[in-house]
């Protein structure tokens, strides 16, 4: 997700008594059955009951959910790509079109699943859940705080992050989400796929390995840089680049996934390849005084990503990978080749 949204983690405190209406609401109204339709077959009664632990606590889920909501980044994805549809999705709010993404195509039934909400605002639509009926809520890669976990179980058993908000692997999270709906196996092997895949691309790559690189949002005052741990970085280790010096020492006196650096430091993260995006183009870039003393910048070793579908899904999911490598794949490429001529 971009960092400009992602920033805001506001705390949302739902009154129980309008939760209790919502809740009451959504499984009185015969309605409610049909607002997101069938979640599918998630698994076999064999698989359940399915305890999945994770960082705000515990959750058990009694038998296949039926009716599933996902929250903040991803898990729609994933259901998608274990055949799964949930009922209730958050809203795209930076980039798509018509209210999905491109990689959604065959997927995605605005007819059977509703956008109840922005998850990057970090204000939990507790009573537009409720009144889905859910008999399972996805957030695994989320800002979900402890407070709105507590509450969402209210509503339904509620699955979060398996370590730092905004911060599961795409791995982790297709795995979690593979347990809680009975499709463990189905995940895994999916999972491994495409790791073979990924790594396929770096073989047929080799001018990507060992390449140092920084990923960052950038504007005409500084940059933010996103740290490992966080999909964008993590993905493209997973192509045989490597963390720039300076990266690696931010990310050790920090547990967030990015950190902000000041223009007159931006020299902190020289590295082979600088990849980002932000509120200045390339050209302006590389006409900055400051930004093109940086080596990427001054060996044109730089991919300036302006597509907001490509920026959002180097937020990698299990369903957008294939989608995000075809087109960022041949960019790193060339931007390697710049930085060793």
């Amino acid at each position: 997700m971009p960092v400009r949204a992602t920033r805001r983690s506001l705390l949302l405190s739902a009154p129980l008594a309008a939760l209790a209406a919502a809740t009451a609401c959504g499984s009185q109204d015969s309605g409610a059955s049909t607002a997101g339709g069938s979640a599918g077959t998630a698994g076999t009664a064999g698989a359940f009951p399915v305890t999945v632990e994770h960082a705000l606590g515990s959750t058990t889920v009694d038998a296949a959910p039926e009716r599933i909501v996902t929250w903040g980044w991803g898990s729609q994805d994933v259901l998608w790509a274990l055949g799964l549809q949930p009922v209730g999705i958050p809203e795209v709010t930076y980039g798509g079109e018509d209210g999905a993404y491109p990689w959604w195509e065959g997927h995605h039934d605005p007819s059977v699943t509703t956008a109840i909400g922005a998850s990057e605002t970090g204000e939990v639509p507790f009573e537009k859940v409720a009144e889905l009926a859910p008999d399972l809520v996805l957030a695994v890669n989320s800002g979900l705080t402890g407070q709105d976990w507590s509450t969402l179980t209210r509503i339904a058993p509620t699955v979060a992050y398996p370590d730092q908000p905004w911060q599961t692997t795409w791995q982790d999270q297709a795995k979690l989400i593979g347990r809680a709906v009975g499709k463990a196996q189905e995940a895994e092997d999916l999972v491994a796929e495409a790791e073979d895949d990924l790594a396929a691309r770096a073989a047929a790559n080799p001018q990507l390995e060992g390449k140092s690189f920084a990923y960052v949002y950038a504007t005409a005052a500084g940059l933010s840089v996103y740290l490992p741990g966080d999909s964008r970085v993590d993905t493209l280790h997973g192509l045989g680049l490597v963390d720039a010096p300076g990266v690696t020492a931010l990310a050790e006196s920090s547990d967030a996934f990015y950190v902000e650096v000041a223009k007159e430091r931006v020299r902190d993260l020289d590295s082979d390849v600088l990849v980002g995006y932000g509120e200045i183009s390339l050209e302006e870039l590389t006409a900055d005084p400051v930004y093109a003393t940086m080596p990427a910048v001054a060996n044109g070793a730089v991919v300036w990503l302006t597509d907001e579908n490509l920026i959002a899904a180097t937020s990698t999911t299990l369903l957008n990978l294939p989608w995000q490598m075809d087109r960022l794949v041949p960019e790193l490429a060339a931007a390697a080749d710049a930085a060793q001529a």
